[in-house]
């Protein structure tokens, strides 16, 4: 018979190294986000930024019904990581570029 191989669970030490890089790559990237609409909108950005982090936060808790889940994945870390770096190479071009 053809069985998969089961799915390997993380490590104590895995989980908590994933849940302090997400504890960490969250606050970052709202505050960055919120910079990001700084730059391009001004006072409202700040308003619109702010939305758009907590929407950000709503939907990562609704998606795994805890902001650190047991079940952490490195993919979703990743994922996050990702977001992050687009989100603040759009801030540095904002910022390099003149108004």
């Amino acid at each position: 018979m053809n069985q998969q191989a089961p799915t390997p669970v993380p490590t104590t030490a895995q989980q908590d190294a994933l849940a302090a890089t997400l504890a960490a790559l969250m606050p970052l990237g709202g505050g960055v986000l919120v910079a990001l609409f700084y730059a391009w909108m001004g006072a409202f950005g700040v308003i619109l930024g702010l939305g758009l982090a907590a929407g950000w936060a709503f939907w990562w808790r609704n998606k795994h019904k805890s902001f650190f889940p047991k079940d952490l994945r490195g993919g979703s870390v990743i994922g996050v990581g990702a977001l992050v770096a687009l989100v603040t190479i759009l801030l540095f071009i904002a910022a390099a570029s003149p108004s």
